[in-house]
């Protein structure tokens, strides 16, 4: 919500309140609907503005997806849902309905003509480097043109970037040269003005804004500054063009954790498609889908939303409400299915339980996935460049290996048993039980290591029994490492607490507690723990990490630079736990550790607390 005040005041207000006061200048206006719905609470004088706008045929509304989604990642049916959820809204607050469309980052998919005809769309905007890569020169950028698919036609408007900054920077300049430039009399210019607000004050961008408008107006003899609506009628012929697909699914490959929200979205629209004879669920869990398919989240190397914690956190929030809509009331019987979730070509192994969801790849064996439904939560949605922050990830080090390793990023010598493929060794659907090898290596670091590696399910509790075998010749002493990347709700002081215990008794009991201790490089450690609690105050939920001999643990929050730009840091993506036990195996031993994750409901904090 700060964002949006940001942008009414730097943008919003002054834009629309100095057209205002330019009635022979008119443009088209485009929000998202989660944006007009926040001006229809903070701001009704600018509804009343817009409204007045609107009666005197000043400005059109364009329609679009309420949540601004990058229409060619969605299927077509949420495209039009998207659209005429926008469209209905504006018919209701300005009433009349819009007729043209605002495409998100002005990205094309060959379909769209009919998806805009079905939701009687007849015209949109698109950027002039889609009309190139279709052939065209820029001496052909000056009108509109109609694109078809089905039989079903739209006008669309090519919008010039060039132009626009042109306007902003010199605007004389650069009207006087689209008067002088060609011979045709009826030339179209679209732009879309993006520079306003670059004032340091809100008095100076309310003047450069006022600037603008007034050189504007200084050519309402020379230049029609018409609406898109009466164009399109008087204009008798148009030519047709089929402009291609833009690459928009970059980001799916570069960006994993893009990729697994991506997943996520068709994985939860398919279980909502299974609604049957309950409309009014169906729509909401439709609103819940929509609200996580934001273009911003799926252009991970251009904007990076998708990095930032909280934007990822509230998508996968949104995503899992859709699927609570979607399981409805009734009884749910837990599963274990193996599909390719995330389009890979490899089957993923997926855990659907009451409470909880847990998915889980072939490489490392890891958890990508770990949804707690009663709170709409996904813990493992953290971030990387190179997707390996994920759960119960696994590695092999010397016996001197220790968190200043881990801080300085020096691998030496370790078996990072979490970037190897194990092999899935028995899946049983019914006891929701699932096991993986990862045999003894060739070459390398703790070549003569075996694990076998066992998740198993049940009401509120993961288990993850881990049987580590020496498989050669002589003593083996290393340490093993399993690591985990929590994502809570917010890791500030007020909302997440953690406790250790030193005695192994039960989930409800562990014996005394004691205090996590900060250790170099701004972590936390505890020794001999039986177990630690995590408790996330938002999500009303404590994760108990438990084992069954004493194990020591490291614990840090990771500011993941999730591939962003330099100086743009994606903020803290996970709050990182490294599970220790250091280990002495003769020849062909083997031992065997469990560790558990539990989910206990916390809705009020226990009286004595460890804050992190």
């Amino acid at each position: 919500m700060r964002m949006f005040d940001r942008v009414y005041r730097g943008k919003i207000r002054p834009v629309l309140t100095n057209l205002y006061k330019f009635p022979k200048i008119s443009a088209v206006l485009h929000f998202s609907g989660s944006l007009w719905y926040w001006i229809e609470r903070n701001h009704g004088e600018i509804f009343m503005l817009t409204a007045d706008m609107v009666k005197r045929k000043q400005i059109e509304l364009l329609s679009g997806g309420f949540y601004e989604p990058m229409m060619p990642l969605i299927s077509y049916n949420d495209r039009l849902g998207h659209i005429e959820m926008l469209t209905t809204y504006l018919r209701k607050h300005f009433g009349k309905r819009t007729q043209g469309c605002y495409l998100p980052e002005l990205a094309w998919e060959v379909s769209m003509p009919s998806v805009l005809s079905s939701c009687n769309i007849a015209y949109a905007f698109l950027d002039e480097s889609c009309f190139f890569d279709a052939g065209l020169k820029e001496k052909d950028l000056y009108k509109p043109y109609i694109s078809e698919d089905k039989g079903k036609l739209v006008t669309i408007f090519p919008v010039s970037r060039h132009l626009a900054f042109g306007l902003e920077k010199n605007t004389n300049a650069t009207l006087e040269q689209l008067l002088s430039g060609s011979e045709d009399p009826n030339r179209v210019v679209s732009v879309f003005p993006s520079c306003f607000g670059g004032g340091n004050t809100d008095e100076a961008v309310e003047a450069q804004i006022y600037s603008f408008f007034l050189k504007l107006s200084a050519y309402e003899n020379r230049i029609d500054f018409s609406l898109p609506s009466k164009l399109i009628k008087n204009l008798s012929y148009l030519q047709k063009i089929y402009l291609p697909q833009k690459a928009v699914k970059k980001g799916l490959i570069e960006y994993p954790q893009i990729n697994h929200l991506y997943a996520k979205m068709v994985f939860v629209r398919a279980l909502i498609d299974q609604i049957r004879g309950d409309k009014i669920c169906k729509r909401r869990a439709y609103e819940e889908l929509w609200k996580a398919q934001d273009y911003d989240l799926y252009c991970g190397s251009q904007l990076g939303q998708a990095n930032q914690a909280a934007v990822r956190s509230a998508a996968y929030k949104a995503l899992l409400e859709a699927e609570n809509i979607a399981r409805g009331n009734k009884k749910f019987i837990p599963s274990l299915i193996a599909f390719d979730f995330n389009f890979d070509g490899i089957k993923e192994y997926l855990f659907l339980c009451e409470e909880i969801n847990c998915f889980i790849g072939e490489t490392g064996a890891c958890i990508f996935e770990l949804d707690y439904l009663p709170s709409s939560w996904n813990f493992a949605g953290s971030a990387s460049l190179n997707g390996k922050y994920y759960s119960f990830r696994d590695m092999i080090a010397p016996p001197g290996f220790s968190y200043s390793h881990i801080i300085n990023k020096n691998y030496s010598g370790v078996r990072l048993c979490g970037e190897e493929c194990y092999e899935m060794t028995s899946m049983d659907r019914q006891r929701c039980k699932l096991a993986f090898s990862l045999p003894a290596a060739a070459s390398g670091n703790f070549p003569d290591i075996e694990i076998e590696k066992t998740f198993y399910l049940k009401k509120n509790t993961l288990s993850v029994t881990y049987r580590i075998t020496n498989k050669g010749n002589e003593v083996k002493e290393f340490v093993f490492i399993s690591e985990l990347n929590l994502v809570f709700s917010n890791n500030g002081r007020n909302s997440l607490r953690i406790y250790s215990y030193n005695e192994y008794e039960s989930f409800s009991n562990h014996g005394e507690k004691m205090a996590v201790f900060p250790i170099e490089g701004g972590g936390f450690a505890a020794l001999d723990a039986a177990a630690i609690d995590f408790q996330d105050i938002r999500n009303e939920v404590i994760i108990n990490l438990s084992a069954d001999t004493a194990f020591d643990a490291w614990m840090c929050s990771d500011p993941v630079n999730a591939g962003q730009k330099a100086g743009n840091s994606a903020g803290c993506q996970s709050t990182r736990i490294l599970v220790r036990k250091h280990l002495k195996l003769a020849e062909n031993a083997a031992y065997n550790i469990r560790l558990n994750l539990a989910f206990i409901s916390a809705l009020t904090p226990p009286p004595v607390s460890y804050i992190n």
